[in-house]
């Protein structure tokens, strides 16, 4: 009796220890129920959405570029990509192998997909491809279920419907480099390159969005919970004329070389073409490695930008500037005569005229008109190198013209003291060379070390048409010109140089009388020619396979129409033989498209323009 009622005890005591038990367990349970459902809710909402929800960055559709009549030159189009999130790849050989079996890549191209992935971050979406068609992806959207990670987006892409026509002044994109991570971009996002893409970046670009998407498991997307827009890029509207760009490129056809067209009053850039352009279009998803070795090793170099990165001897465009300096310095030749009979004698050598049988009596007016090559010797000669240079500088060469192209070459004005390495062996110092007379009396002409882009020339001619406003060269429609200094020059003495610029184009004697006598405008110009090779004493051109490459450059700049002028040029033939010849027809046919356009009115009326006008009346005759 007494064992039963103790085994009852003991069992009551581990009833009641069972009991305490369970109810500890049921109130930490129930503590931490409270602690999930209360205290610590947010926290643990907040990782369940992670884990259900994804927040994608949504890309900014870039502004447009346009010309100034609203054509686009680079313009925006719809097409699929796709797209990764590496961190949710299960086997990434694998799904690259099926990826590349779907949508045919090379082998260089898979190589260049892995690298991008191997440079981005794993949780952001990675572009793999782009340009997409339907009939392209729509294989690949029906197997998306067994590619985690891996998805087709419809997006717009980069195109530039002119190609190379526009090649080096608009420019190109492509993907953000670890650069541009740095700085903040995305691994998908594009980024300008060269030419206006880059310059305008900011501008083009916009900003950012987001949007927060319902994913599954697999992390394939099951709906959008929320957006937040981006901002678009803004369009950008340029002074070019596609027209007049088409004109310059079809006129140039083949051959290498450069056109720019300058508005006079404002600099706005209406055409800027450098031969030979390039696909800019192939640049968007990645250029592949033998295309871009193929650009490269072309002698003819078509990614340089020919107008403002190449500088070349400006040839007989550049008497004009030895004609202001003669003028401004009241050097005796100037304003009076000398007499040409095919060279001029200097030591032992003899500087030649480009006409063997001379100019004979020659004078200020006719030695630019005929570009008698022995009155700028002797003038050169009476100037020195100082004064040739310092009226080079002041009407712009030797510096960047301020352009928002970068980079631009400032080309070359030599001075009476040019530093050189030493020769010697035993010395790497500098020293000074002695400045010969010879020297200064061919920089006269345009020749030797001094050097001059296409868009400097351009931009003389646009100054010595408005009056001397040297004006900043401007990509932007609708915005005021910019005029980097004016130039004191005597408008009689810049009228005497303009009436004979008129008479190289009027003048049956003139240097480019022949290739624009049909065009509608008045036109002033000068042509030039750039020696690339040493002539002989013998006058003989050489005569070898070779010859093309060691042709004369060909140049011929001015401005139009001379009565009230609108535009300025300059057309620059690389190898292309003798300017007038050469680079007049190219100039020609320019002119005629500008002539036969009534949207280029004259400036109304305004300081500047009077200006214009009042250089464009002063003074009839010729010096």
């Amino acid at each position: 009796m007494h064992d039963q009622l103790r085994a009852r005890q003991v069992f009551k005591t581990r009833v009641n220890v069972l009991y305490g038990v369970m109810a500890a367990i049921l109130l930490v349970l129930l503590g931490q129920l409270i602690n999930l459902q209360w205290i610590q809710h947010d926290k643990y909402a907040l990782q369940a959405d992670r884990n259900r929800i994804n927040v994608v960055p949504v890309l900014p559709v870039r502004g447009e570029i346009l010309d100034r009549y609203g054509r686009g030159l680079a313009v925006n189009t719809i097409a699929y990509q796709v797209m990764m999130i590496p961190e949710r790849v299960e086997n990434m050989d694998a799904t690259l192998g099926t990826l590349s079996a779907i949508l045919g890549w090379s082998d260089s191209k898979e190589l260049s997909i892995r690298d991008r992935i191997q440079r981005s971050r794993a949780d952001r979406p990675v572009l793999l491809d782009d340009k997409l068609k339907w009939k392209q992806v729509a294989p690949l959207a029906s197997r998306l279920h067994h590619l985690p990670g891996v998805d087709v987006q419809a997006g717009t892409f980069r195109w530039y419907p002119y190609g190379p026509l526009t090649s080096h002044l608009i420019g190109y994109l492509s993907l953000a480099n670890q650069e541009d991570l740095d700085a903040g971009y995305l691994p998908t996002e594009f980024v300008g390159r060269t030419g206006v893409e880059r310059s305008f970046e900011t501008t083009l670009h916009g900003s950012l969005g987001s949007q927060q998407e319902e994913v599954d498991a697999h992390g394939h997307r099951i709906a959008v919970l929320k957006r937040s827009p981006p901002t678009l890029g803004e369009k950008l509207q340029l002074t070019l004329d596609i027209d007049i760009q088409k004109a310059a490129s079809d006129a140039l056809g083949n051959r290498t070389g450069a056109v720019v067209v300058l508005d006079v009053n404002t600099g706005g850039v209406i055409a800027m073409i450098s031969k030979p352009g390039y696909d800019t279009n192939q640049f968007i998803t990645g250029l592949e490695s033998e295309q871009w070795q193929t650009w490269l090793q072309d002698p003819r170099k078509p990614l340089l930008n020919r107008s403002t990165q190449a500088a070349y001897p400006p040839a007989s465009t550049f008497k004009l500037v030895s004609a202001l300096a003669g003028l401004r310095y009241d050097e005796p030749l100037a304003t009076g005569h000398t007499f040409c009979h095919g060279f001029i004698q200097l030591a032992d050598r003899n500087l030649r005229c480009w006409k063997r049988e001379g100019h004979q009596e020659i004078n200020l007016h006719n030695a630019i008109v005929e570009s008698c090559d022995v009155y700028f010797y002797e003038l050169g000669d009476q100037l020195g190198m100082e004064k040739l240079s310092e009226e080079a500088h002041r009407w712009g060469f030797g510096e960047r013209t301020g352009i928002n192209l970068p980079p631009e070459s400032r080309g070359n004005i030599p001075n009476a003291t040019p530093m050189v390495a030493d020769n010697r062996r035993d010395s790497a110092a500098l020293r000074r060379q002695q400045w010969f007379r010879g020297e200064t009396m061919i920089t006269a002409i345009g020749q030797g070390s001094i050097t001059a882009t296409p868009l400097q020339v351009a931009r003389f001619a646009a100054a010595l048409a408005n009056g001397g406003e040297l004006l900043r060269p401007a990509l932007e429609a609708d915005q005021p010109p910019v005029i980097e200094r004016t130039i004191d020059v005597d408008p009689a003495q810049l009228q005497t140089v303009r009436n004979a610029m008129r008479d190289v184009v009027a003048d049956p004697h003139g240097t480019a009388f022949w290739p624009m006598r049909h065009v509608p405008w008045t036109v002033a110009g000068k042509t030039g020619t750039a020696q690339v090779i040493a002539m002989a004493q013998d006058d003989q051109q050489p005569s070898t396979p070779e010859y093309d490459r060691h042709k004369d450059h060909a140049w011929f700049m001015g401005f139009a129409p001379f009565e009230n002028p609108q535009i300025a040029f300059a057309v620059f033939v690389e190898h292309g033989g003798h300017g007038g010849s050469a680079a007049g027809p190219i100039a020609a046919k320019v002119l005629e498209t500008l002539a036969s356009k009534e949207t280029i009115a004259p400036p109304a009326p305004g300081p500047d323009s009077a200006k214009a006008r009042k250089a464009a009346t002063a003074g009839k005759g010729g010096a």
